[in-house]
């Protein structure tokens, strides 16, 4: 068990990664079911294009291992007439409409406003992204910047090295939410009531398999959370002392060291010396610009 404590003026329940997903509404390609000792086993196949039809999937994830911010599923289309369905959906995951179910700039930014900062107390936050457009917009920017959140940008390609969501959670999450998918599909299909799918009805059972996965995933792998967070330094201790838990892949014995230490403190305003007066690389500015 990996004991909490700050990361500089950070604390753990204030550090935290997010990532967008697609997913499939059913993956029962390459998988067959049957009762043990069977000689004759029927392919069950996807009908009407179902393992084709995809939405994105968005999790929030926070170095203590503890869920704080629902999961969020971005289905296609516009969310109109929707009657009864919306009651239907797993009370744990939020469910948004548009027309290419990805997360646009509006929806970040109520994103952030609805979901991200009523559960940070107003703390400092480390909030760790890609570089998606949408992650780095001006009007993002500012509201990152009003409630004390500091983004930590990822660097295009880097995700899979050093983003904690790509690194350890996104693949056995999925893996959970197949099972649960899988065995809910055969389980409808197998009532001698039922007839056909609905989209609705897909939707209703994809947010019941999403939320139930995302939450089995905490209390059951809680510690994969808090480890990944380590292993790319997210929260090791900024003095250096458990540089050797990095672990990031392609890379090997990387020590930072205390960079408080080691970088020192700059002073805004220093007098230059004569030796260094004519040196082109230190930036020269007019007094009267301090005023």
């Amino acid at each position: 068990m990996v004991l909490s404590h700050a990361v500089g003026r950070f604390e753990e329940s204030n550090i935290c990664n997010l990532d967008e997903t697609p997913i499939l509404f059913e993956y029962l390609e390459g998988k067959t079911y049957d009762t043990i000792g069977q000689k004759t086993i029927w392919a069950k196949a996807g009908q009407n294009g179902w393992d084709k039809r995809q939405a994105s999937l968005v999790l929030c994830i926070f170095v203590d291992g503890i869920l704080r911010v629902p999961s969020m599923i971005i289905f296609c289309g516009k969310g109109e007439r929707l009657g009864r369905e919306q009651s239907d959906y797993h009370p744990g995951v939020e469910v948004e409409f548009n027309e290419k179910a990805y997360m646009n700039d509006s929806l970040f930014l109520r994103y952030i406003e609805e979901q991200l900062v009523p559960v940070l107390g107003g703390r400092p936050t480390l909030f760790a992204i890609d570089l998606m457009g949408s992650h780095k917009t001006p009007a993002v920017l500012e509201k990152l910047q009003a409630n004390n959140i500091t983004p930590s940008l990822i660097p295009a390609r880097c995700t899979s090295l050093i983003q904690p969501l790509d690194i350890s959670v996104n693949k056995p999450f999925k893996e959970i939410m197949r099972e649960l998918t899988d065995n809910a599909i055969f389980e409808a299909e197998s009532l001698e009531t039922f007839r056909k799918w609905s989209v609705s009805h897909r939707r209703i059972l994809t947010t019941s398999c999403v939320g139930d996965a995302y939450y089995r995933f905490h209390i059951e792998k809680g510690d994969i959370i808090q480890q990944v967070f380590r292993k790319v330094g997210l929260s090791l201790p900024i003095d250096g002392s458990c540089d050797l838990e990095l672990d990031i892949k392609g890379f090997s014995g990387i020590q930072i060291g205390n960079w408080q230490e080691d970088q020192g403190c700059v002073n805004e305003i220093s007098t230059i010396s004569d030796i260094h007066d004519n040196d082109e690389s230190i930036e020269f500015v007019d007094s009267t610009e301090l005023l």
